[in-house]
């Protein structure tokens, strides 16, 4: 008997939660469409693992984020539309395709530069042999909005239409805090959501100039926010503190 691999494994279980006649109730009305919102999720636990070193985490997490895989390219295989293996097939191709300086000996890409400028190559060929006419098509309109925007402004930035530095990036973010604070003396809803959304997007800008991940930013400062908060909520009910202005900011200074 030929022992199956454990990818099998995984796939056998799949297959039989989705079977019609005795599988799970739940699972068999799935669709890729219901379960993108679980994919996105495990992809977003699997960060959370990652930055927090934790690899007992990281490897749970990772074999969540497999399942949801493996569900999609079931449900697909039932549709007769595709496999695992062609999956895997057209991963291993576009990863050969894209580092000829290891699989085809090209000595032209030596550094890490001319990794990133060759893949990024690769890319904009396959966009247009996808029908794309504009650089920026292709960027998903279902990604996290800043992960969207980064996207759209490494696109932009490709073509030319960028900032020389950081600092020139900072004066765009100044102006466009300028705009919002003068929309918001008139009070003009439609204008001050127009102009806060211009100078998040200048915002998520200047990071990507300062060489900085926008999303790891955020996420670190939510975390300080919520370790400072607590602290502070602590500090207010041992206190037996009234849950006041006044003594909130006091509490909240001594959290730093």
């Amino acid at each position: 008997m030929v022992k199956k691999n454990k990818l099998e494994d995984i796939i056998g279980v799949v297959k039989r939660l989705r079977n019609p006649k005795n599988g799970c109730p739940w699972d068999i009305e799935q669709t890729s469409k219901s379960l993108a919102k679980y994919t996105l999720e495990e992809a977003y636990e699997v960060v959370e693992a990652i930055e927090k070193g934790n690899f007992n985490e990281l490897e749970d997490e990772l074999g969540d984020l497999l399942l949801q895989v493996i569900y999609h390219t079931v449900i697909a295989e039932e549709k007769k539309k595709f496999t695992i293996n062609n999956v895997i097939e057209k991963s291993v191709e576009k990863m050969k395709l894209r580092h000829p300086h290891i699989f085809l000996k090209d000595k032209s890409i030596k550094s890490i530069q001319d990794v990133n400028n060759f893949w990024e190559y690769q890319k904009k060929i396959e966009r247009k042999k996808k029908g794309s006419n504009s650089a920026l098509d292709g960027v998903s309109t279902s990604l996290p909005a800043v992960t969207r925007s980064l996207k759209l402004q490494k696109r932009a930035s490709k073509e030319g239409f960028d900032w020389n530095n950081a600092q020139d990036t900072l004066k765009k973010v100044k102006e466009e805090l300028s705009e919002l604070t003068t929309e918001m003396k008139g009070n003009n809803k439609k204008r001050i959501k127009e102009e806060l959304g211009d100078l998040l997007f200048s915002c998520i800008n200047l990071s990507r100039k300062l060489g900085l991940d926008t999303e790891t930013v955020i996420r670190e400062s939510n975390r300080k926010f919520e370790k400072r908060f607590k602290k502070m909520e602590k500090n207010m009910n041992s206190k037996k503190l009234d849950w006041k202005l006044k003594n909130l900011e006091k509490e909240w200074e001594k959290s730093k």
